[in-house]
């Protein structure tokens, strides 16, 4: 808020003082012809600048139309004199921007007559890359445009910035997030990667996301996950629909390819289909079905692709309270064996995604001790052990994590007869900061971190039996909200906890683009601990107990249990 009154302070000084050679934002204009776009989206009109603009609000009514595509971004284009429509060339990818101003650029010298120089200025959001995904930014964006009235006294930009500027409300306006899937680390299940795609016209949304899954996985998820489509093979022809309504995709020969990879390739193009088309899809290589006994799919005819990868909604969940761990129900009852008995003095835990085993860190004397077992059964203590170790989170059954003394990422890998410590290389992660909760995603591809109040993403890479957290990137929180906790709401969404008592919790895409709050009512700080239950039910923990909710909008209501603030709720994974 500081920023954006100093901001227009300045504005309003220097417009007292400036000359000013330019008319008032008009509050209306002649009815003026917009002018279609070309053969390849005849449905969206390009809107021209206003009729009579001043300098300032040529310069915003820009940025507001920049992220319009169309003939090669034709709307931002008509801003410009016809020398700069001519030769602008912006670099590829786009820089998405809010709370944007326009003041006059005090100069040195007078300038001629029927010249201005305006300096747009605006908060960083982040950036559209050319491969379509969204990364994050932080700062201040600014740059001179020098403004020109022409013969027929409107006034064009003679010198537009060199890269493509565009409003986060036109952006959002304009492009829609779509994820595209490939697959997990073992190839079992497919994993949601995000990318933005311009949304209209609909009609052609289906070729759109089939040109992104053939291109492959973004670069920062490139070496996290798969994809069983050879490369070079990409649709001989568009996707679209036949006349029985079925969305066909007809790929380029894929070579010999195996029939479980065939259903894997079916079930990445049919995942990624399902959020732009609710049409059964009608896959093809060369003109002839992919699959002889399958002619069209629907996501349900390729579920266990994905439901390896969600929370199993027969799992009651766990808590830990009085340092050991009990069900979360209504019955609340200890589990068997010595983590439900009060042997073991448990301060945190986490259960594999199928339920059968379990990971507790324990209090020893000198600090915490990491175990492993089956549930309801001993569990052998483990080398890995320091003074503080964050909540175990599981990759399979046969892989759990957790961070030693806010430094050190230790997996522990199942070798039959015993678990096995490795460390993992979290640098690019970290760098060398200090990690108060990590999580992995449920389909093993990423993890998120808290790391000096801020939630950081990474991809998970195995590289020759060792893995190495890439491509890690900061996602900035609203207003610099301190985040306190992380879950995994979703593959493609994340719920943080914060120490705010306006926003309390938010929901927030993996690439950071979105902070959706829920809503405070009934909250209480400080909150102590976030899990999410199937069907994305979020639980968390604050003094008087334990709240859920299901959506953004919802009030957090109370959970039926007879467990107390200050516990540990848990669901597996």
């Amino acid at each position: 808020m500081g920023v954006r009154f100093t901001r227009r302070l300045a504005a309003l000084v220097v417009l007292l003082l400036a000359l000013s050679g330019c008319a008032s934002i008009p509050q209306s204009s002649n009815p003026k012809a917009v002018k279609e776009v070309d053969e390849s989206n005849t449905t969206t009109p390009v809107t021209p600048p206003p009729d009579g603009a001043d300098p300032l609000a040529l310069v915003r009514s820009f940025v507001n139309l920049a992220a319009a595509p169309e003939s090669n971004h034709e709307a931002a284009r008509l801003h410009l004199t016809a020398a700069a429509h001519r030769s602008w060339s912006p670099v590829p990818g786009l820089l998405i921007v809010d709370n944007v101003d326009t003041i006059p650029a005090p100069q040195p010298m007078p300038l001629p007559d029927g010249v201005q120089m305006v300096t747009l200025q605006a908060d960083k959001v982040g950036r559209l890359l050319p491969d379509s995904s969204f990364v994050p930014e932080v700062g201040e964006y600014q740059t001179q445009v020098r403004v020109e009235r022409q013969a027929d006294a409107q006034w064009r930009i003679a010198t537009p910035p060199p890269e493509l500027v565009a409003s986060m409300g036109s952006f959002s306006t304009v492009y829609r997030p779509v994820p595209i899937y490939f697959l997990n680390h073992d190839s079992t299940g497919v994993v949601p990667d995000l990318r933005y795609v311009v949304s209209q016209p609909a009609s052609t949304l289906p070729r759109r996301v089939i040109d992104l899954l053939t291109s492959g996985p973004s670069d920062g998820l490139r070496s996290a996950v798969h994809t069983a489509i050879p490369p070079g093979v990409h649709p001989k022809t568009n996707t679209s629909e036949a006349r029985d309504g079925a969305l066909e995709v007809n790929l380029t020969d894929l070579g010999d390819v195996p029939r479980e990879n065939r259903r894997l390739i079916a079930a990445q193009v049919v995942f990624t289909l399902q959020t732009v088309s609710n049409a059964r899809v009608r896959l093809k290589e060369e003109g002839l079905s992919l699959l002889p006994d399958a002619q069209d799919l629907r996501p349900t005819d390729l579920a266990t692709y994905e439901s390896d990868n969600v929370p199993r909604p027969d799992l009651p969940g766990l808590a830990v309270v009085d340092e050991r761990l009990v069900t979360l129900d209504r019955a609340a009852q200890p589990i068997p064996g010595p983590a439900g008995s009060g042997e073991y003095d448990v301060v945190r835990a986490g259960q594999s995604a199928d339920g059968s085993l379990i990971a507790a860190v324990t209090r020893r004397p000198g600090g915490v001790v990491l175990r492993v077992g089956r549930f309801g059964a001993p569990l052998p203590e483990l080398t890995t052990a320091g003074a503080y170790m964050s909540k175990p989170t599981w990759r399979g059954e046969s892989e759990v994590w957790t961070v030693v003394d806010g430094r050190d990422v230790v997996r522990a890998l199942d070798g039959g007869e015993s678990w096995t410590p490795q460390s993992v290389d979290a640098r690019q992660l970290t760098g060398g900061r200090s990690i108060t909760d990590l999580r992995l995603s449920r389909d093993g591809t990423r993890v998120a971190a808290v790391i000096d109040g801020q939630i950081v993403v990474a991809g998970v890479s195995d590289q020759d039996g060792r893995v190495v957290l890439q491509q890690a990137i900061t996602l900035p929180s609203p207003q610099g909200v301190r985040i306190t906790g992380v879950e995994w709401r979703e593959n493609d969404s994340l719920v943080a906890i914060t120490d705010s008592n306006s926003t309390p919790v938010y929901e927030v895409s993996v690439d950071g683009f979105r902070w959706a709050p829920y809503t405070a009512a009934n909250l209480g700080q400080p909150l102590t601990a976030v899990t999410v239950a199937s069907g994305a039910r979020v639980v968390v923990a604050d003094r008087s107990g334990l709240w859920e909710s299901r959506d953004t909008d919802d009030v957090w209501s109370l959970l039926e249990v007879p467990i107390g603030g200050g516990s540990i709720p848990f669901f597996p994974g």
